[in-house]
């Protein structure tokens, strides 16, 4: 970090465009929505220089336990002046003044630096991805009040995200008394989730529709425990593009019950 820290700067949403065009540069698959969706219900973090959004960090409170960071980004000519250091620290602090534990999904470079924070791995995320492909017919539901499972699932309310991915246009939703799966459209991908389902069987049941309904690109992050998710995936044309790796401040274990979780929302929402 230089000697003199740079000014802190909080975001609004009507930082979206800057944003995104930082996210972008990352060759990230955010758009617009998700970036609106964060200024608005979260805490954005950044640096200007000569007027220009050149670093950010992003705290989305779920209490009452955990709050989540993303959008840790830095232009190219900025980096390696502790910037993301600087808007990370930021962002954890937000959530601990308000007795949250902070939690990310850092990538592999980023978990060294992580880890040297106090961030503890929990658990080992894939990103799965297939090109298109042509749709087959799927048996699809709409059955909504799903609110006590995803609160079992994910460890905290978190409905009205559910109801901004449902309602993007594009956006594609589904379930069963057991379950639901959620698509969304991404600036690169669709991505798939969460999925969450109370048995094993109703998870590939809801996964196995979605995919087969979907002839765009996809991606889709999946808890690397899941063996036999993954060969379902591999069977369906997928393949594991990145990893992330799930990480709590000075904190072993997430929040839910995991073994509700089929697919996440994606490292920018947990």
């Amino acid at each position: 970090m230089n000697a003199k820290l740079p000014d802190l700067r909080l975001l609004s949403v009507d930082d979206c465009a800057a944003g995104l065009m930082l996210s972008i540069e990352a060759g990230w698959n955010q758009t617009a929505a998700d970036w609106s969706y964060m200024l608005s219900n979260g805490q954005g973090f950044g640096v200007r220089t000569e007027g220009r959004l050149v670093a950010t960090s992003l705290a989305l409170p779920y209490p009452p336990d955990f709050g989540w960071i993303s959008m840790v980004l830095v232009s190219q000519n900025y980096r390696r002046q502790g910037l993301a250091t600087f808007l990370l620290q930021a962002a954890v602090d937000f959530l601990l003044a308000r007795n949250l534990v902070p939690m990310l999904d850092a990538t592999p470079d980023g978990k060294a630096v992580y880890s040297r924070l106090g961030f503890r791995e929990t658990e080992l995320i894939n990103r799965w991805s297939r090109g298109s492909a042509r749709a087959q017919p799927a048996d699809l539901f709409s059955i909504d009040g799903h609110d006590s499972l995803d609160l079992a699932a994910f460890g905290a309310n978190r409905s009205r995200l559910l109801n901004n991915l449902r309602s993007r246009p594009g956006a594609l939703s589904f379930g069963t008394d057991a379950g639901y799966a959620i698509r969304r459209d991404g600036r690169l991908f669709s991505q798939i989730g969460p999925v969450v389902a109370a048995t094993g069987s109703d998870g590939h049941s809801l996964l196995a529709a979605m995919i087969d309904h979907s002839d765009m690109p996809l991606v889709i992050d999946v808890p690397a425990r899941l063996t036999p998710t993954a060969e379902q995936l591999t069977a369906a044309g997928f393949s594991v593009q990145r990893k992330f790796f799930r990480m709590a401040r000075n904190k072993e274990r997430g929040f839910g019950q995991h073994s509700l979780s089929y697919a996440i929302a994606g490292p920018e929402f947990a």
